[in-house]
């Protein structure tokens, strides 16, 4: 059966944005490191004498992805740590998710080849550029599979679990901080902005 209207992700899109920000946060900074420029008008950074700027867009992009993946990882951290109202589980099994980070890294090299933010086309193309990366990401329903997220030790698993009281199997994927596997612990699974993420029981209520 072929179904032309596949099931949407669920992750909030002002969440998903933050997360696809976070992901170029690279590639902002080498692109702000190549706008560092002598003289001319913009931003002047550092001492006077030194007469460096760097242009408007620059700044701007580079601090809007420094800010997300700086809220991504103070909330990641929260939320993978203890969260109210969570089911207690028992994971039955975990299997980690890879993506093909060549979907991420790809677009680094734009910053070492002759870019600028110099001129409009430029500015323009790569917005249209993000746009378009940030379209086929939600598509491919990947917006997780983040470089960043590995850098913060935060993975993706399709696991089977089992809630606590009940012999019904679910299935689903979720973030885990560091890593999970399946055994007879006790941990809690919630959902939360569209994400669901595994985290430790935090009453002592383990159970072997």
């Amino acid at each position: 059966m072929i179904n032309h209207k596949p099931e949407p992700m669920r992750l909030n899109l002002w969440v998903e944005i933050v997360v696809f920000l976070s992901a170029y946060y690279p590639l902002f900074l080498i692109l702000l490191i190549r706008d560092v420029r002598e003289g001319g008008h913009g931003i002047p950074i550092g001492s006077a004498e030194w007469n460096l700027s760097v242009t408007g867009w620059g700044v701007s992009l580079f601090l809007v992805s420094s800010f997300s993946s700086l809220a991504l990882a103070h909330i990641m951290r929260k939320l993978l740590k203890r969260q109210e109202g969570g089911t207690a589980i028992k994971v039955q099994e975990a299997d980690p998710i890879s993506g093909d980070m060549l979907n991420y890294t790809l677009p680094f090299l734009i910053g070492l080849f002759a870019f600028s933010y110099s001129d409009w086309q430029s500015i323009a193309s790569l917005l249209v550029f993000l746009a378009f990366m940030l379209a086929f990401l939600h598509k491919e329903q990947i917006a997780l599979l983040n470089p960043m997220l590995l850098l913060m030790n935060v993975r993706l698993y399709k696991i089977k679990y089992k809630e606590v009281g009940r012999e019904r199997f679910c299935s689903a994927f979720a973030l885990c901080l560091g890593s999970v596997e399946a055994s007879n612990v006790t941990v809690n699974i919630k959902e939360t902005a569209g994400i669901t993420f595994i985290y430790p029981c935090g009453d002592g209520a383990n159970e072997q």
